[in-house]
């Protein structure tokens, strides 16, 4: 008798794995559809897909994530991030999803504060990954924590990996937490970076960098005007090619701690 309940269990078990492995495999099968419809266009068909293949594995993340990507091509991002959370819920230790999560809050719902948890849960699982705390920062930077991005850009500037724009964008929040002379040097870091790069790019490129160098002047000049060195800052804006220089100058020349005032009251992004 015992003989026959073991092999009733052992067929159990046997028969169970065989099932787990063909839904598995037929849940891997339904994603590869849904990216071929994708690419066609049949977002109908391609959701429908992905369903099947959550249904299919109950423990896998992807196709809720994939789920996720399809809402957002059809514009509803409110669903998008429901997909997110609950491919989350499925595998919390998966950094990706923590990130994507982030990026919809942070570029789609205009919800920084939520952006913010969700590239610190990103950030705790991959500590070491620059492009996450570079989107800490200019999601800390839209709530307004001006010290805590200021964290996070010392973190990349002081392991030489911080971009030339949060470089720049670093720069700003010196000046807007009163630290102008830390600002100016800053700056003038990130031109010099800016025309070494200018040296090897190309027409588009090219146009890009004068732009973002004329950027820089004009930032160069408030970070003097909040240091109230207004001579300087003259001189700056008149030897500037940026298109601004001259409305700037004249606002300077007119009402200098008007100008002022208004540099700590503009926005950094």
């Amino acid at each position: 008798m015992g003989r026959v309940v073991f092999k009733i269990s052992v067929g159990f078990v046997a028969g169970a794995l065989i099932l787990l492995a063909v839904s598995l495999y037929l849940s891997n099968r339904f994603l590869e559809d849904h990216q071929r419809l994708a690419e066609t266009g049949d977002l109908r068909g391609a959701v429908n897909k992905v369903e099947w293949a959550a249904r299919l594995d109950p423990f896998s993340p992807a196709p809720l994530s994939s789920e996720a990507y399809l809402e957002l091509r059809q514009g509803r991002p409110e669903a998008a991030a429901n997909a997110f959370e609950r491919a989350i819920r499925r595998d919390p230790y998966n950094y990706r999803n923590h990130e994507a999560l982030g990026n919809l809050q942070r570029q789609q719902l205009d919800d920084p504060e939520e952006a913010v948890e969700s590239y610190r849960e990103a950030l705790n699982r991959n500590p070491h990954a620059a492009t996450l705390v570079s989107r800490l920062a200019d999601a800390l930077v839209s709530t307004g924590d001006l010290e805590g991005a200021r964290a996070q850009y010392e973190w990349l500037y002081e392991r030489g990996r911080i971009p030339l724009r949060d470089l720049y964008t670093l720069g700003k929040v010196q000046m807007r937490l009163d630290e102008p002379e830390e600002a100016t040097e800053t700056f003038e870091e990130a031109r010099e970076r800016a025309d070494a790069e200018l040296e090897s790019s190309n027409e588009q490129q090219e146009d890009q960098k004068r732009a973002f160098l004329e950027s820089l002047d004009l930032a160069t000049a408030d970070a003097l005007v909040v240091q109230r060195s207004y001579a300087e800052a003259r001189d700056y804006l008149a030897r500037s090619e940026a298109g601004q220089a001259p409305a700037v100058l004249a606002l300077l020349d007119e009402d200098p701690e008007a100008y002022r005032r208004s540099v700590f009251d503009a926005s950094i992004n």
